[in-house]
């Protein structure tokens, strides 16, 4: 068995979210009926993750919902289900990120400086804790932090709107343990100040 034949996926370098659908790829000499996938996340040192028991080996292709085994040091190992000394495995390590995604503020509100907003989002993955900023001018910088580090499971943390108005604000929402993992308003909201007579 060659893991990946031709068209390598994962054989290293690749970075696949949490819960996406990604195709293991393989190529068979002999007359090998069925394959096990599995994967490892130490590097390829032990490989306690089964992906499936048994998938014919002739399809050369599997598609794998990505298991939430968050980690930089991922591999995948196919060996024939008749006989496991037969196998191989990726090249390199790859990629499991999870993702977060922004839901509040997202664009179009105007929030006045003193009042209390909360902003949320949801999460794909074992993402423990996120950092929040914000932007004053469109998602140039991110210089203002909101809070360093928060409950990611929550969804939700309650802002009081700094006296810092602008027309073009945006919130960024990242994993504390991965600043790759992150999201931003996808559109300008407002931050305004406030009359009373």
């Amino acid at each position: 068995i060659v893991l990946f034949g031709s068209n390598p996926a994962p054989n290293g370098a690749e970075t696949w979210p949490v819960g996406n659908k990604q195709n293991i790829t393989w190529a068979r000499t002999g007359s090998i009926a069925n394959v096990k996938l599995e994967y490892s996340t130490d590097g390829g040192a032990t490989y306690p993750g089964l992906i499936i028991a048994s998938t014919p080996a002739v399809a050369g292709t599997y598609e794998w919902t990505i298991s939430d085994a968050i980690g930089i040091q991922t591999r995948v190992r196919v060996s024939d289900v008749n006989d496991p000394s037969v196998f191989d495995v990726s090249n390199a390590n790859f990629t499991i990120r999870g993702s977060l995604l922004l839901l509040t503020p997202n664009g179009a509100e105007a929030w006045p400086v003193g009042s209390s907003h909360n902003i949320t989002w949801s999460k794909t993955g074992s993402v423990s804790t996120v950092k929040l900023e914000y932007s004053t001018d469109g998602g140039t910088t991110y210089p203002n932090t909101i809070v360093a580090s928060t409950d990611a499971t929550t969804g939700t943390y309650p802002w009081t709107i700094p006296d810092n108005t602008t027309p073009i604000a945006k919130v960024k929402i990242s994993n504390t343990g991965d600043e790759n993992v992150y999201d931003i308003s996808d559109a300008n909201f407002k931050i305004i100040g406030s009359l009373t007579l």
